[in-house]
């Protein structure tokens, strides 16, 4: 039998998903004085976006890139244990499921959270129940979401949070999040309050299911940046579960220099996602208000998007077209949106991607086209040139070798350290 080892190491990179987190409002604060003059008023913890994990369907028609469908499309009597890293941390936090694409009810029988201590383990000291409206269990509609209630449980920033479901009747699997570049962890029974789980392979997952959305409640000011993009956002080619996709990176980054307002940085990406046509999710021009916009507190944007556009059609999807004045188009519409709800736009260029299968000659004059609009762009509060820092110098269509990995799309961890530290963090400040 395969080792955990060797499976982790094989399911490391996919190989190229709908959701939107909705507004969350703050809560009004407490009423309150004394006599001569009244009392300070405590001000009430509002709901910050800390994470996020974009649903897409497993079942969608992907079989041009040999994606077999998934082996099972249900969990029963069965637990599953999910890792979601943290930005921001707090008191109390709360989390979104969704059903977006089950063919029936989603049963959710118990769900309780903890601190992981890495592989699938727990501190049992910090394991608490999660309720919705008062009640352990729930059972999302076809197409619905549900918020938890909020959950006492204080979490550092940059923590982890161990989220183990358990589903006793028939649980429809095909809302997920394909490729987490994250491992999870499955069980029979219920041992959601079990110290740890099970490592063999055939235990192990890489995609989030339901689990669409984690808030944390805090006082006082705090910035949330939301990272939206496909997968050099979604971080494939990093290792797996070792949480070096570049919005990590930059996250950290902004804890380790302190000062300032705290700053929660998450992550939108979608791999396979495109601006111009659904599959791998819900078409970028649609989701961007849901998976942007509705991040609760959200108050900046980094969007680098476009590289499948230009590449699935002349690979692989013939039929749907794509222009380097569409994706201007979209980009365009995306930066309008954002800047009319108050939020500042960062734009990313498009990285290097000669060497990969689904380069060509005029892919490559189109991304340089959007590029050069990127960079000309007088919009937004400025531009990222992600382009820049990883291109070979020697031949600037390909990533350079020491950033590069195998698949040349994507890059490795050191490019995307390169790619969050070439972010200026006073930006957010």
């Amino acid at each position: 039998m395969q080792s955990a080892k060797t499976w982790m190491r094989t399911n490391r990179r996919f190989v190229l998903s709908t959701l939107g987190a909705l507004a969350a409002g703050g809560l009004a604060g407490c009423g309150g004085g004394g006599s001569g003059g009244g009392a300070a008023v405590p001000e009430e913890a509002k709901p910050v976006g800390t994470w996020l994990g974009v649903l897409s369907d497993l079942q969608e028609d992907v079989r041009f890139l040999d994606i077999p469908p998934p082996a099972s499309t249900t969990f029963q009597d069965q637990t599953l244990r999910q890792t979601a890293h943290l930005s921001l941390g707090g008191e109390q936090v709360r989390i979104k499921f969704g059903n977006l694409y089950g063919r029936a009810p989603l049963p959710l029988a118990r769900v309780r959270v903890a601190l992981s201590t890495g592989a699938g383990t727990v501190d049992v000291a910090t394991d608490v129940a999660v309720t919705f409206q008062g009640r352990e269990s729930v059972s999302i509609p076809v197409g619905g979401e549900v918020w938890s209630d909020k959950v006492a449980i204080r979490v550092p920033d940059g923590g982890n949070l161990a989220v183990s479901v358990y589903v006793r009747e028939a649980a429809d699997s095909t809302s997920a999040h394909r490729y987490a570049n994250a491992v999870q962890y499955l069980a029979a029974g219920d041992v959601s309050s079990a110290a740890s789980m099970p490592s063999a392979p055939g235990n192990l997952r890489t995609s989030w299911y339901w689990m669409s959305a984690i808030d944390v409640y805090r006082t006082g000011p705090a910035r949330v940046v939301v990272a939206f993009g496909d997968s050099m956002t979604d971080g494939n080619g990093s290792t797996l579960g070792a949480d070096q996709r570049y919005p990590d990176l930059l996250s950290a980054r902004l804890r380790k220099a302190g000062a300032g307002v705290p700053v929660s940085v998450v992550n939108a990406g979608l791999g396979g996602n495109r601006w111009l046509h659904d599959r791998f999710g819900l078409k970028g021009v649609d989701r961007f208000r849901r998976d942007v916009l509705g991040v609760s507190g959200v108050t900046h944007a980094i969007v680098q998007m476009g590289i499948n556009d230009i590449g699935f059609q002349l690979a692989w999807t013939p039929d749907e077209k794509a222009t380097a004045a569409g994706l201007i188009a979209s980009l365009s519409g995306a930066v309008a949106t954002a800047k009319a709800a108050g939020i500042q736009v960062y734009l990313a260029t498009l990285t290097p991607f000669k060497g990969h299968v689904y380069f060509s000659d005029q892919g490559e004059e189109m991304r340089q086209a959007v590029n050069a609009w990127i960079r000309a762009n007088t919009e937004v509060a400025g531009v990222f040139d992600f382009d820049a820092v990883v291109r070979d110098p020697a031949e600037p269509a390909r990533i350079l070798a020491a950033y590069r990995d195998a698949d040349s799309l994507h890059v490795n961890d050191l490019g995307y350290v390169r790619m969050a530290e070439s972010i200026p963090l006073d930006r957010f400040r």
